[in-house]
């Protein structure tokens, strides 16, 4: 059986550290123009574990990310708002992207050919942008923690 989170007093942290990760793999795909499956997993795991790392802050547990949230975007997003209405922390972009990839990525959709959408997604270099504005926000947030775009 796996251990659960080794220190939770940093599991935020870690969240947005992983998130951040993501953001930079989404950007490297975006760089090499491979805007398939691999792309929107990316970005939709970057937001994903970004908001898992504000309703930590909030007093969410692990086991509460895992089953309250698991992978669907927008609940993680009510959640965090249900306890900070007034927050500025995701902006109105931020979360319309989270609404336009909510339901692929919860179903998994962009982890596996056969479930990849062929609806229209959002302009990639535009949720690019969105994402980096919106883990850039976090991050300093957090405390400034590295955003490395290299």
């Amino acid at each position: 059986m796996r251990e659960q989170s080794r220190n939770d007093e940093d599991l935020g942290v870690r969240y947005l550290q992983m998130a951040l990760q993501h953001g930079r793999a989404a950007r490297v795909l975006l760089d090499g123009n491979q805007i398939e499956a691999p792309f929107w997993h990316c970005v939709g795991h970057a937001l994903e574990l970004s908001l898992k790392a504000l309703l930590e802050r909030q007093g969410y547990d692990e086991m509460d990310l895992m089953h309250l949230v698991n992978h669907h975007l927008h609940r993680a997003e009510q959640y965090y708002r249900a306890r900070s209405p007034d927050s500025k922390l995701i902006s109105d972009e931020a979360s319309q992207l989270v609404r336009e990839l909510s339901c692929y990525h919860a179903r998994l959709d962009f982890r596996y050919p056969c479930l990849f959408p062929v609806v229209s997604l959002p302009e990639p270099a535009g949720a690019e942008r969105v994402l980096d504005v919106h883990l850039t926000t976090l991050a300093d947030h957090f405390g400034g923690l590295t955003r490395d775009r290299s």
